[in-house]
Formats: C-alpha cells, sequence, structure tokens
C-alpha cells in the first residue's frame, strides 16, 4: 500500500500567480500607453503567453498526479485554481478586444 505524501500548496498557487503576473504586465502596459495600440499588443502577447504558462501548469499537474507525487484532494483544488486562472486571463484580456483604441 502507497502512502500518500504531503502536498505543499504550491501546485495550488502557481495558476494564481500566473494569472497575477498577466494582470500586472497588462495593468502596467495600460498605464505606460493609455488608449493606444500598443497597450493592447502587449495585452494580446501577455495573453498568449500566459494561457500557454497556464496550460503547461495543468500538464504537469496532471503527470504529478499520474506519478501518485499530488493527493487527490490536492489534484482537485489545483485543477479549480486553473480553471480559475485561465477564465480570469481571458476575461482579464477582455477589455483590448472590446475598446479598440
Amino acid at each position: 500500500m502507497k502512502a500518500l505524501q504531503p502536498s505543499s500548496g504550491r501546485p495550488i498557487v502557481t495558476a494564481l500567480a500566473i494569472w497575477f503576473a498577466h494582470f500586472m504586465v497588462i495593468w502596467a502596459a495600460s498605464e505606460i500607453w493609455p488608449h493606444q495600440w500598443t497597450a493592447n499588443a502587449v495585452a494580446w502577447g501577455a495573453t498568449a503567453i500566459a494561457l500557454l504558462a497556464v496550460g503547461v501548469h495543468d500538464v504537469r499537474l496532471k503527470a504529478r498526479h499520474a506519478e501518485g507525487r499530488l493527493p487527490g484532494w490536492s489534484y482537485r483544488i489545483a485543477r479549480g485554481s486553473t480553471v480559475i486562472a485561465t477564465a480570469a486571463v481571458v476575461f482579464s484580456a477582455l477589455p483590448s478586444v472590446v475598446f479598440l483604441p
């Protein structure tokens, strides 16, 4: 019988940290270049990078869970934070699509 290893909060917080970094980049861009195409371009690029990073994080979560290094409850909470972060990244970038200069 395999004993469950205690899991740290790192897998849970990583996706939310990616969203926070994305939000700070697009917020800074909108402050530096208000109502300009440059801010929108930065937001779109940062969104693509953030979604890629969240996707890579999700693949790593699945691999850790399959190897038995991530307990079930921690895996479910980490997947939930990944879903929340993905939605937050998309909705954070939405104004750059809706409010074109």
